[in-house]
């Protein structure tokens, strides 16, 4: 699963960029990981301490609290929580991604699973700062 997020605001980007070259691609670029450190840190939490109103089962001598459809997945062993990372593409693009293919069944659920979204709430909880951010770099450009 990967999360894309793409500021609202290209004109102004564009405009920075051609006007201000490198040292926009610099702000521009900080403000973007930035905000992709801050979401892949949200997802995490969310699901190793996310309300857990599941279901309780166990396995061998291991009860688990299991997520209720709606929630976050509750963690289990923490293979989800530690295959979610960020990492930087481009000068400008960063990539949240998890390699397990169970995570996007989980955000969106299966024929057999309801969803336990935590990748989409996060980015929503995050995009209007991750604006806010991109507008700000591009506002320090011109004084």
């Amino acid at each position: 699963m990967t999360v894309t997020i793409t500021p609202q605001n290209m004109q102004e980007v564009q405009k920075a960029l051609r006007e201000h070259g490198e040292k926009a691609v610099r702000a521009i670029g900080a403000a973007v990981q930035a905000s992709a450190l801050e979401i892949t840190t949200d997802i995490k939490k969310r699901v190793q301490r996310g309300p857990a109103t599941g279901r309780t089962y166990t396995r061998g001598a291991v009860s688990h609290q299991a997520s209720a459809p709606g929630e976050a997945p509750a963690t289990d062993s923490g293979g989800l929580a530690s295959s979610i990372n960020y990492s930087k593409k481009a000068p400008m693009t960063a990539e949240i991604e998890s390699r397990l293919p169970y995570a996007t069944y989980l955000e969106f659920g299966t024929s057999r699973i309801a969803p336990r979204p935590s990748w989409v709430p996060a980015v929503e909880k995050y995009s209007p700062k991750f604006q806010l951010r991109i507008t700000t770099a591009i506002a320090r450009l011109t004084r």
